[in-house]
């Protein structure tokens, strides 16, 4: 039998996806990128999954799309071909812009825990979740240029350069530098660094930490963040007076608002 490249492991709302393909640098095949998005789809649909992390085993933790095992198709001179296939639209759920979209639309909290480089396609799908933790000896960087002659069509353009600004987008896509998990965290392109030593149990902590969330006020807030995100001041004060007028005439609302009222009677 052989060794699965995707090992999925559930447990008290939370489940992790584990990229299990360390002899290969964990380079993404097909197989594993429908692995994740199978994973994401049972997030979204899963009452009792709180939270997903991606994790990774060996000394990266993900190299990017296998090209061997994934070689690009002949489009002919078709550059509409090209798009297309780039959209995703002929072949869903098989590359990771499918699975960062799903990432960063699915209302619930979505992790991936880098403990070693990251690069092209997983830091493009890394992109698409809400939280990026980083082990010190991690590394994130995106390769396409000088490998295949593109830019990183899965978000790596369009998310980078919202997350980080145009000077470190040009950094990592035009000079292709890698970067280190520290300038990483001081650039904003993860959350967090932890020692290497410390590093999974405090991915486990923090993912402990996000089951615990209200599920309809974190619901509401990732919507409302990404949409002011885009809007000026007034705009987005609307935003949070839709949010919070639909939040507190909710049961979920209600029951924590008593919660708090009796632990505070008790003191």
């Amino acid at each position: 039998m052989s060794t699965p490249t995707v090992v999925r492991e559930d447990q008290d709302g939370i489940a992790t996806v584990i990229l299990n393909r360390p002899d290969k640098l964990n380079a993404a095949t097909v197989e594993m990128i429908e692995g994740l998005c199978a994973a994401l789809e049972d997030l979204r649909d899963r009452d009792d999954l709180r939270v997903l992390v991606v994790r990774a085993r060996g000394r990266y933790f993900c190299a990017g799309m296998d090209i061997y095992q994934n070689p690009q198709p002949d489009f002919e001179g078709s550059s509409r071909a090209a798009r297309r296939w780039y959209r995703g639209n002929a072949q869903p759920r098989q590359n990771f812009r499918w699975a960062a979209e799903l990432a960063e639309t699915i209302e619930k909290p979505t992790i991936l825990a880098a403990h070693a480089p990251c690069l092209g396609g997983a830091l493009e799908f890394a992109l698409g979740c809400d939280f990026r933790l980083a082990a010190q000896s991690a590394s994130f960087g995106l390769p396409e240029i000088t490998s295949v002659g593109v830019l990183p069509g899965s978000g790596g353009v369009s998310r980078l350069a919202r997350l980080v600004g145009p000077a470190w987008a040009r950094w990592m896509v035009l000079a292709e530098q890698n970067v280190p998990a520290e300038r990483a965290l001081a650039m904003g392109l993860v959350h967090d660094v932890y020692p290497d030593e410390e590093f999974d149990s405090r991915v486990d902590d923090f993912a402990r930490h996000m089951a615990e969330r209200p599920p309809e006020a974190f619901a509401m807030g990732k919507v409302a963040i990404e949409l002011c995100a885009d809007l000026g001041l007034a705009d987005s004060r609307s935003i949070e007076v839709l949010a919070n007028g639909q939040l507190l005439t909710g049961a979920e609302a209600a029951h924590l608002r008593q919660g708090f009222a009796e632990r505070h009677q008790r003191r």
